[in-house]
């Protein structure tokens, strides 16, 4: 089952050709999340052939305009193309008063619901839950109200061995028992062993995605022990000072973070519009989390090749 993240933009707050702000799709299930919604996020989805009508749910981290500015005009072309599904949108509270003014002096209005969902950012808290997946929240600490975001699988159901049911003959009642992990046990004395019928269940598979944030211990026990971590690295270890006056990180400690959370793998994002590149980034980060990756734009990161 696919549960894959592409990155529709890492940069900052200036977009710059091939850097845009930023924002980034989660496909879990076929279930696709927006995750921020920076400008340029619409040519982005359409350069990297994202369905833009299957978005169903769209989560903004906090009310800087690199991270929402986009969504006022996605939302319009949504309706556009003729959009009759409801839309789920978690933010700041006062992102609402931002979406219905837009709509009110454009006099604009919609064939399709939107529903908002206020976020809070004192505790972590599910805003999205079904049955393949969770979508929550986690405080951060930025200059304003500011969330990451936490995306978990569920665990899936085991899988009967093809084998096993031509060989067996299996019932759909002994199928359904085998799936719950019983044994079933036949009236001739019989037993079938669910261990054995069944093929191992997959592992459920998590990501978390640290908007912009100060280098802050509590954020590795909200991300602990996830697939992937997307963490801000606005600035290279010589601008600590600068870091920390911004109430941005560092790549080292980005890095930090993600070896005290004990993640499988970490990418670095929101690369400030003064580099270049991240190489200097990631040749830090390295340094004290080996199983780091720089984002770049159009990167899809798949977590079956974690």
């Amino acid at each position: 089952m696919r549960f894959d993240v592409t990155i529709l933009g890492c940069g900052a707050a200036l977009p710059l050709p091939g850097r845009n702000p930023t924002s980034q799709v989660v496909n879990v299930h076929e279930k696709q999340f927006l995750l921020d919604c920076g400008e340029g996020t619409q040519m982005a989805l359409r350069q990297n052939k994202v369905r833009l009508m299957r978005i169903d749910h769209i989560a903004i981290s906090h009310l800087h305009g690199d991270h929402y500015l986009g969504l006022p005009g996605l939302i319009a072309t949504f309706n556009l193309f003729g959009r009759e599904k409801d839309l789920h949108i978690y933010g700041p509270p006062r992102l609402k008063e931002v979406l219905d003014l837009h709509q009110e002096v454009g006099e604009g209005w919609f064939d399709f619901r939107v529903h908002f969902h206020p976020t809070q950012t004192e505790r972590a808290e599910v805003l999205f839950e079904d049955a393949t997946v969770k979508l929550e929240s986690f405080p951060v600490r930025h200059r304003i109200p500011t969330t990451g975001f936490l995306m978990r699988e569920k665990e899936r159901e085991p899988g009967i061995r093809k084998d096993w049911i031509r060989r067996w003959d299996l019932l759909p009642t002994e199928i359904l028992c085998l799936k719950r992990g019983e044994d079933v046990q036949r009236e001739n004395g019989d037993l079938i062993s669910a261990r054995r019928a069944c093929y191992p269940i997959p592992r459920p598979r998590s990501y978390a995605f640290a908007a912009d944030t100060k280098y802050w211990a509590k954020i590795a026990g909200s991300v602990s022990d996830v697939d992937l971590l997307y963490h801000e690295a606005t600035f290279d270890d010589q601008m600590k000072a600068r870091a920390e006056k911004t109430f941005h990180s560092t790549a080292s400690q980005a890095a930090r973070i993600a070896k005290e959370a004990r993640v499988g793998r970490l990418v670095l994002g929101h690369l400030s519009a003064r580099y270049a590149s991240g190489d200097l980034h990631l040749k830090q980060a390295q340094e004290i989390f080996p199983e780091t990756a720089m984002a770049k734009d159009g990167m899809v990161l798949s977590l079956d090749r974690l």
